[in-house]
């Protein structure tokens, strides 16, 4: 009799324990994917731009990319391979930053990484300017690997600094 209850107290045990394990295995995996997600938006996307880098670009995005931008105009994944390919590499402003305001899951394997771009730039009248611009951004994880899907750039404004 004392084997049965030992057998009934470890089924008590593994139900309450199995999902909890599984909740910390989920924690964990969703950590790695802010991490991952993180580096790609704050320093791979940069990277890609600043270094006029086509090849990197056209492996980050996926085919059906587009970008929205604030005047309505649709870009595609074609779009933004050719701009890049045919503009100059990026040599300012080098105090960019961008500020990620938050990363939205929905499922697994989709994020929209949300959050604002700074920097220092000039006028067309050579004033010095604090430019911010706020951007979202739909990433998928394809094959293992997340690729954006889908960028939007709003509230572009440069405020003169006094």
């Amino acid at each position: 009799m004392k084997s049965g209850k030992y057998v009934f107290v470890m089924v008590i045990l593994w139900l309450f324990a199995a999902p909890a394990y599984a909740d910390h295995q989920h924690e964990e995996k969703r950590a790695r994917d802010i991490a991952v997600l993180s580096e790609k938006k704050v320093f791979e996307w940069r990277r890609i731009y600043a270094e006029r880098d086509a090849a990197g670009l056209d492996e980050f995005l996926v085919d059906s990319f587009v970008v929205l931008e604030s005047d309505g105009t649709v870009r595609t994944k074609k779009d933004e391979i050719r701009w890049l390919e045919e503009t100059p590499p990026d040599t300012k402003p080098s105090d960019f930053i961008y500020t990620i305001k938050q990363i939205v899951f929905a499922g697994n394997d989709t994020a929209i990484v949300y959050g604002h771009g700074d920097s220092t730039q000039t006028t067309d009248d050579n004033k010095y300017c604090h430019h911010r611009y706020w951007s979202s951004n739909t990433l998928v994880r394809v094959k293992g690997e997340w690729k954006a899907a889908f960028s939007h750039v709003s509230g572009s404004k440069c405020t003169l600094i006094e």
